[in-house]
């Protein structure tokens, strides 16, 4: 099931030789830990780059995150659950 989403989040973030990584995430009261990281890209919106983050999560769940520096916040942009 694919989800389109604007959900802000709070992400535990790494910065490993200037890249920033996210661990893991909450989103709807629950934790959600980061397996893999399997794409980033940034986008530019005016003169932000809004940075993103293809994860997958436990199961076979993937998430799209965007990191928003104007706030700076977090938003969990899409969700595909594996479940059906």
């Amino acid at each position: 099931m694919f989800e389109s989403l604007s959900d802000p989040i709070d992400v535990l973030t790494s910065f490993v030789d200037g890249q920033m990584q996210p661990l893991r995430f909450r989103w709807k009261g629950r934790v959600i830990r980061v397996r893999k990281v399997s794409g980033q890209w940034v986008r530019r919106e005016g003169q932000t780059l809004l940075r993103y983050f293809a994860v997958e999560g436990g199961h076979s769940d993937t998430y799209e995150l965007c990191y928003d520096p104007r706030g700076p916040r977090w938003v969990l942009s899409r969700a595909w659950s594996g479940a059906s």
